[in-house]
């Protein structure tokens, strides 16, 4: 190779080697607007983007830094502020370290001089358009802001949507920016068109009647299109555990008809499901538990249900057979069988049961009307026997709150009714009545204070004949911590808890959250079983820890049982969801 094509290869090959140099370090430091503005400027500024680039010079630092006040103007428009006045200031303040300041003052938002609204009629008669409207932030003589103006639109289209709307568009919608004026001016028309209805629904399935699946849908044929009542629909099926998946679909609009279908599409569950449980309480001791069910035993939607409990206090087997009603959703017809045995300090029975059950909705409250018939044999004190009861019943139960495992704000409030008659296949006769409420607030956002209560009465004239299961006791995990579970109650003449004809229990609990998952808990208790209620209240305090588990609040509390001399200590454990 000549010498001269030798040198300029050398040449070339130096002119494209890489120039060794340090990295420049820049800090940009923005003052005079709120967080959201200043994330939307960092967003902007090119020299933010292009900070650490590898071939930042200063040459290239110097260009950026000079298109940051226009830069910044074009961010705090979508916020309506063009007036801002930006000074900049660019500072070396090491051989490779930079300082670019920027000092902005957004100036005035500009106002919303005319607001040209309309919707079509129909929409306008739409209470859940009629709600939106009064939710919309733009009006004259507001400032302006070009993403509350796009939200507007935004959920004027999915609400359009949601509600069958499907020919729904904007006849106008611009927004004119006035800098001389400095005003805002938006015409903002929508017109809906006509609204779809529900067409017919078609059910892929051939596992229950179609008269049973038609009482799951929340609207007929011909009713206004709603988004929701498809979700409604989806939750009601999905919640009969008749299926392992559900799918509900809107199909395509039909014009000719102003009707949307829908197609559901079922899978059913396995025929058998099982569980297996294991568990441990203060009040019970170590505990097991075995569950079988049949999710469908005919195409009329039957199911049976059975388990089995065994703890270091007793056992219970159980079966229930379940009848879809009414409204499958929420009202059955129950048949049940069971044997519950149970052996605590103060008493020894095992119990008999075979009835039937109508739980239904009304409105808010849910309903259970009962009757059962129970054998039991019992040991309470000095009192045994054997006891045949034919008891009818009512409770009505109501919660509020929007979570049921772990609340912070929410009531459970119940009321119920049962008895006997001894000329009805009964041995003796006796009426009940029982109350509770359980109430959680929130206190900051950090604290909840728990509060609690519980009455029950009996009406009868020959206490000793009432088996142990309908005689009232106190103390436990749930009741008067401090003391045993149901080791409160009136006595006999040897000192054996007997239980009693009244009931009246209290708590008050405040807990402080330390984390998602973990929380402190200090409480105080009051209460007893007695034969009549100016019978002394015994009292129970402490501490506790709680871990809001998957399945519900795990409890550990350690109490004193403060209306004893001794001041006794205990320790309860307990796990099931607030309310």
């Amino acid at each position: 190779m000549p010498i001269i094509q030798r040198l300029g290869l050398v040449l070339l090959l130096c002119l494209l080697s890489p120039v060794s140099s340090a990295q420049l370090t820049i800090d940009i430091d923005i003052t005079g607007v709120e967080k959201t503005l200043e994330d939307n400027v960092r967003l902007f500024l090119s020299l933010e983007q292009q900070k650490e680039h590898p071939l930042m010079s200063e040459g290239r630092l110097r260009r950026l830094h000079k298109k940051a006040p226009l830069e910044i103007t074009r961010a705090l428009q979508p916020f309506g502020y063009y007036r801002p006045e930006v000074k900049t200031e660019l500072t070396q303040t090491s051989d490779d370290q930079w300082q670019a300041s920027y000092r902005v003052d957004p100036g005035p938002p500009i106002p919303i001089g005319e607001f040209d609204f309309a919707i079509s009629k129909e929409m306008g008669q739409d209470t859940e358009f009629q709600r939106l409207i009064d939710k919309i932030p733009l009006h004259k003589g507001g400032n302006f802001n070009h993403l509350d103006y796009e939200r507007t639109k935004s959920d004027l289209a999915l609400l359009a949507t949601e509600r069958g709307y499907v020919d729904a568009r904007f006849t106008e919608h611009r927004v004119v920016i006035d800098l001389e004026v400095y005003e805002a001016r938006i015409a903002l028309h929508y017109e809906g068109g006509r609204r779809y209805r529900f067409g017919a629904v078609q059910l892929k399935q051939d596992l229950l009647e179609p008269q049973l699946l038609q009482r799951y849908i929340p609207f007929e044929q011909g009713s206004p299109y709603r988004y929701e009542a498809l979700i409604d629909l989806q939750q009601a099926l999905n919640d009969s555990n008749y299926f392992q998946t559900v799918e509900v679909s809107p199909g395509p609009p039909q014009a000719e008809t102003a009707e949307i279908p829908v197609t559901v599409a079922l899978t059913p569950r396995k025929p058998h499901r099982y569980g297996v449980g294991l568990g441990y309480g203060t009040d019970t001791g170590a505990r097991t538990s075995f569950h079988w069910e049949m999710p469908r035993i005919n195409d009329r939607g039957h199911r049976l249900n059975s388990e089995a409990k065994v703890s270091e206090i007793g056992y219970s087997l159980s079966a229930s057979y379940r009848v879809p009603v009414l409204n499958p959703r929420t009202d059955q017809i129950i048949y049940n069988i069971g044997q519950v045995n149970e052996k605590t300090d103060v008493s020894d029975s095992t119990v008999r049961t075979i009835g039937a059950n109508l739980n239904r909705n009304r409105g808010p409250w849910r309903e259970s009307l009962f009757i059962n018939y129970q054998v039991e044999e019992f040991v309470v004190g000095s009192d045994r026997g054997e006891s045949t009861l034919l008891m009818p019943g009512v409770n009505w139960t109501r919660s509020w709150g929007n979570k049921v495992i772990t609340s912070f704000d929410g009531i459970r409030f119940d009321i119920g009714l049962r008895g006997a008659r001894e000329d009805l296949l009964s041995d003796v006769s006796f009426l009940q009545l029982h109350g509770g409420i359980k109430a959680i607030n929130r206190l900051g956002q950090s604290n909840r204070l728990i509060t609690r209560g519980r009455i029950a009465t009996t009406w009868t004239e020959d206490f000793q004949q009432l088996p142990s299961s309908v005689r009232f006791f106190a103390g436990g995990a749930q009741s008067v911590r401090g003391f045993s579970y149901q080791s409160l109650g009136p006595k006999d003449d040897t000192g054996e808890v007997i239980g009693g004809n009244h009931l009246m229990v209290g708590s008050i609990e405040l807990e402080h959250s330390l984390n998602n998952k973990w929380a402190v808990a200090m409480f105080y208790d009051v209460g007893n079983a007695m034969d009549s209620f100016d019978d002394k209240l015994e009292r129970g305090a402490g501490l506790g820890v709680r871990w809001r588990s998957p399945v519900g609040p795990v409890r550990l509390d350690l109490a004193t049982a403060m209306s004893r001399d001794d001041r006794p200590w205990r320790l309860h454990i307990s796990i099931g969801p607030d309310l």
